[in-house]
């Protein structure tokens, strides 16, 4: 089957030239949990060949609720990083993929990742996106951080949202999307974090645990973020900067744009 002819009905869409440039684009997805999966899948369809996909996790039974290519085989033995590949694979046969089962910010990823052109980020820990954020803007790397979130403090809501620093601009930090006080925590001593806790009054360990998460909104949000990528590799339109999903109100907003011409980060994107 010809190129033209299976990628028809996106070429009808952003045009041959626009086809090129995905299909000539390196991304690279950190985290392939309920998420960066669906952005595998996604991107893979849209035509993507070439992958870095990060992940040090296995596939766990509670997953398999929402995490895309993943079958009962894959418990507590299969890498997510190669249920993604799998997928891939599936759809683009010839597709290149590196499947690093590397903890985030370690040296591994930062040289892998120094081969893409473009970072997913869909992880859910502040430290691990101060690591992307960081890294993303020292090496001039456009970052499309993605994220599905559910509470139930002060009244039900579901939904996420997409942030895409991609010209030096703006990014997470200056955005307030950085929790600060949560990173600072991962640099204290195990002395240090108990007194935190003692002045916290509770131990800040027993509120991070795993809370839920559905396949729906996941591929809600994941569907954002690969559309903001659409956008912004073809030429369609510009990008938007941040986007919020609000499921509970059947909502997608766009947010005020933030200028980030003093964040410590996007200054190092210049």
């Amino acid at each position: 089957m010809q190129e033209s002819e299976r990628f028809s009905r996106n070429i009808a869409l952003f045009g041959q030239q626009g086809q090129r440039r995905i299909t000539e684009c390196t991304i690279g997805v950190v985290g392939l949990g309920g998420l960066g999966s669906h952005v595998a899948q996604q991107t893979a369809f849209l035509g993507v060949r070439r992958f870095l996909f990060v992940d040090n996790d296995l596939v766990t039974l509670s997953s398999l609720n929402r995490l895309i290519g993943a079958t009962e085989d894959d418990v507590d033995k299969t890498p997510k990083v190669k249920v993604a590949e799998r997928v891939v694979l599936s759809i683009q046969p010839t597709a290149r993929v590196t499947a690093l089962t590397s903890a985030i910010g370690d040296e591994a990823m930062k040289t892998a990742l120094q081969s893409v052109n473009l970072i997913f980020g869909c992880v859910d820990n502040d430290v691990a996106l101060l690591a992307l954020t960081e890294f993303a803007a020292s090496h001039r790397r456009p970052y499309l951080d993605v994220a599905s979130d559910i509470n139930d403090d002060g009244g039900l809501w579901y939904g996420g949202r997409v942030l895409f620093a991609y010209d030096g601009s703006k990014c997470l930090s200056c955005a307030g999307e950085l929790d600060q006080r949560e990173i600072t925590r991962a640099g204290m001593t195990a002395e240090q974090r108990a007194e935190d806790d003692g002045i916290y009054g509770v131990s800040r360990s027993l509120l991070n645990g795993t809370g839920p998460a559905v396949v729906s909104i996941n591929g809600v949000v994941a569907s954002l973020a690969v559309t903001e990528f659409m956008a912004w590799a073809t030429g369609l339109r510009n990008p938007y900067f941040h986007l919020s999903y609000r499921g509970d109100l059947a909502r997608v907003t766009m947010n005020k744009e933030v200028t980030g011409t003093s964040c410590y980060y996007c200054s190092k994107y210049k």
